[in-house]
């Protein structure tokens, strides 16, 4: 039984965004948010969203929301965020009971391809769960819920409520997984992935051209849909035993092989579509010269845009620094790229 609330009541979130390793592009039929392929991803907790909701009794029948993000009305997220409320209702009832003030903001540019959505509707629902009081905020039972929610707003924010690896959709090869919501990766990782870190190189800091929702309803007639999705299956269950043995250069090829099946599957729908830039390739083959040259510990991975994210072992990290500034530098806007450890989780602030 939810707690009635009388009065006004506040949350403060911080939730990581996160990378996919292995990518989640399109989804099933029959269901809200479901994978059609199950992915897994490394949280960057130094790149977040900070959330406070501001819940009080609903005053009139429709329901009033607020939304600000870095302090600014944002009235065009509001139908994103009914939208939202409206799917989690069945799951959080107490939530059509209030009339809400949210207040957000990121530590890096919205819409630039670094899963703004993901950190912004994991803290969203984050605070969600926590205000409607059922559940013990840190257990294992409050996490699955807050990812059930998270997905019904964005897919890949079920899987910033992990430390370290989280992974959505059904996989038999790993015991738990569901398209429901993410777990924790289940396995010990060996020391020699398990301290990495990420330079993302900003090449374009805008709104992207193609939003992932368009994205993902283009794989639903795309010729090479089902090969897809079966390769990103057997991808995550090899990418599950590397992490488990350590094999650097087997997990290289599969995250950069996953980074350029994700823009071929973009690239060669109808319509198709090119969210990568001259200066996302100019980093890539820097990238691949510096690493042949030195056998560093590096890969680079992308998401739904232009920008490079650029992991790395964070024992290499003054050599890697160095390079960033002397080789890649003149090819992210304004000089920009954003540094993060890899493997925090959500944070509760208030």
């Amino acid at each position: 039984m939810s707690n009635i609330q009388t009065e006004t009541q506040s949350v403060t979130y911080r939730c990581p965004s996160n990378i996919a390793l292995v990518k989640y592009w399109g989804k099933k039929e029959g269901g809200v948010q479901l994978p059609a392929n199950p992915s897994i991803s490394w949280t960057l907790n130094d790149l977040f969203a900070e959330t406070t909701v501001f819940a009080s009794p609903k005053m009139e029948e429709n329901q009033k929301v607020e939304f600000f993000l870095d302090g600014k009305p944002k009235p065009s997220f509001e139908p994103k965020i009914h939208t939202f409320l409206q799917r989690i209702s069945s799951i959080v009832p107490v939530v059509s009971q209030w009339d809400l003030r949210i207040e957000s903001k990121n530590t890096f540019p919205h819409g630039a391809g670094i899963a703004s959505s993901a950190a912004g509707f994991g803290a969203l629902a984050l605070c969600m769960v926590d205000l409607e009081g059922d559940l013990q905020p840190g257990s294992t039972e409050f996490y699955q819920k807050v990812s059930i929610c998270a997905r019904l707003g964005s897919g890949s924010a079920c899987r910033s409520m992990f430390e370290g690896a989280g992974i959505w959709g059904e996989l038999d090869s790993i015991p738990g997984s569901s398209d429901e919501y993410a777990i924790s990766f289940p396995f010990e990782i060996h020391s020699r992935l398990k301290n990495w870190k990420d330079a993302v190189l900003i090449v374009d800091d805008g709104e992207k051209k193609v939003s992932s929702t368009q994205g993902h309803d283009l794989l639903k007639s795309h010729a090479y849909a089902h090969a897809r999705f079966e390769q990103a299956s057997k991808n995550l269950t090899e990418l599950s035993e590397v992490l488990q043995n350590g094999n650097v250069e087997r997990f290289v090829e599969l995250v950069e092989s996953e980074a350029l099946q994700l823009h071929a599957m973009m690239m060669s729908s109808i319509p198709y579509y090119l969210l990568i830039r001259p200066n996302t390739l100019a980093i890539i083959e820097l990238i691949w010269a510096k690493r042949g040259a030195t056998n560093w510990e590096m890969a680079f991975t992308l998401d739904a845009g232009a920008n490079v994210h650029l992991l790395y072992n964070s024992e290499q990290e003054d050599d890697v620094m160095n390079f960033i500034d002397a080789e890649l530098l003149p090819y992210c806007k304004n000089q920009l790229y954003l540094c993060s450890a890899i493997g925090g989780g959500p944070l509760k602030l208030n």
